[in-house]
């Protein structure tokens, strides 16, 4: 039997706040943090938000607990698991590849795979690394698989003694394809473990050293790939039987976030993934016409995704582009507004994934309130 915290609606009381008192802040801030303590007063444990505008400069806003059982509040600088923008990065270390020459965007994912992966996968040999970058492969999401989900949320899937060709083996081979490659846009993370298994064949020292260096050859110090950091880490809750009490989750996120390969794994502060976003938008990582290939969307007329980036056109931001991550004990949002020169981040340590309504109510709630608030007010 899990150990079941006290009710948030209990325990959170009074809103803890962080860098607010004292400094002469925007008022749009000052408003945001307003929404960041009424969230945690009530449903929420944690938040961190970054925003950063042309007028108002760069500003993190902190509520509520990293660590609700020790009651340490939650800092500016502490590091979450980010869930699927770990996407986004692995990503931009296969554009990486291509912009060296290494490999090519229409190359097909049968030159760098085993023949027992290709042949037991349909339609793989028709699928190009575009098509996983893109989401546009058909293949089924092997996350979706609903025995793989029952053992994972009960406790009974220990996914260090499980290999990803394991997992393609008995969740992904010989499943029926969705659609012909390149049909249609359809969200799934198998593209992106199959990936990371293909630069894994590129690459002397693997995709994972690839990428790490490559996060700390622009400085990003704090950022880690499927490697738990040794400092600074939150906590994480999530409400896995959905009755609207919180449960300690930070082992099982710890696990998934190590394991997840391709599609998951990083860990940041919000500051520095902020920054590693931004920088991308800048060209800094890339260059314009790397960029501009991650910028090709699934449908220019309403956008969800790139290569790598998701995208949203909507009132009354008009433009979005970056990635989320939803997991059972971690909600990330990271987004630049093209438009606006605006980027805003919020990180959460409760996972909306599993979970009681409530919860995933109280998080889009407070979403919503700090987009109208930056965006028409």
């Amino acid at each position: 039997m899990r150990n079941k915290l006290i009710s948030l609606a209990i325990i959170l009381l009074v809103p803890i706040t962080n860098e607010v008192v004292g400094q002469n802040l925007p008022r749009k801030y000052l408003k945001v943090q307003k929404f960041l303590d009424e969230a945690t007063s009530d449903k929420l444990t944690g938040v961190v938000v970054y925003i950063s505008t042309p007028k108002g400069g760069e500003w993190i806003g902190v509520s509520g607990y990293s660590n609700l059982k020790d009651k340490i509040h939650m800092q500016k600088d502490d590091i979450f698991s980010m869930g699927s923008v770990g996407k986004m990065y692995n990503a931009v270390a296969v554009m990486k590849l291509v912009q060296e020459g290494r490999i090519k965007l229409d190359d097909k994912m049968s030159n760098y795979l085993p023949k027992e992966i290709i042949d037991n996968i349909p339609n793989a040999k028709d699928v190009t690394l575009k098509n996983l970058l893109g989401h546009t492969s058909g293949f089924i999401d092997y996350e979706h698989n609903s025995e793989l989900n029952s053992l994972y949320l009960t406790g009974r899937l220990k996914l260090d003694t499980l290999s990803r060709y394991e997992v393609l083996k008995k969740y992904v081979f010989g499943k029926a394809f969705l659609f012909n490659p390149g049909a249609k846009y359809d969200y799934c993370s198998t593209n992106y473990l199959l990936l990371a298994m293909i630069v894994d064949k590129i690459v002397p020292e693997g995709h994972s050293d690839y990428l790490r260096k490559l996060i700390a050859e622009h400085g990003f110090t704090n950022t880690f790939y499927l490697q738990t950091p040794k400092q600074k880490n939150v906590s994480y809750y999530g409400d896995l039987d959905k009755d609207g009490i919180v449960e300690d989750l930070t082992n099982q996120t710890f696990e998934t976030t190590n394991w997840l390969t391709g599609d998951d794994g990083v860990y940041a502060p919000i500051e520095e993934a902020a920054h590693f976003l931004q920088s991308l938008m800048k060209g800094k990582i890339l260059n314009q016409q790397s960029l501009k290939e991650m910028m090709t969307w699934n449908n220019d007329k309403k956008p969800d995704y790139g290569l790598g980036l998701m995208a949203d056109k909507s009132f009354p931001y008009r433009f979005l582009l970056g990635h989320s991550g939803r997991g059972i004990g971690t909600t990330t949002d990271l987004y630049y507004f093209p438009k606006q020169d605006i980027t805003v981040a919020i990180f959460c340590n409760n996972g909306l994934r599993a979970a009681a309504p409530t919860l995933k109510k109280e998080y889009n709630k407070m979403r919503a309130k700090i987009v109208k608030k930056l965006f028409l007010f």
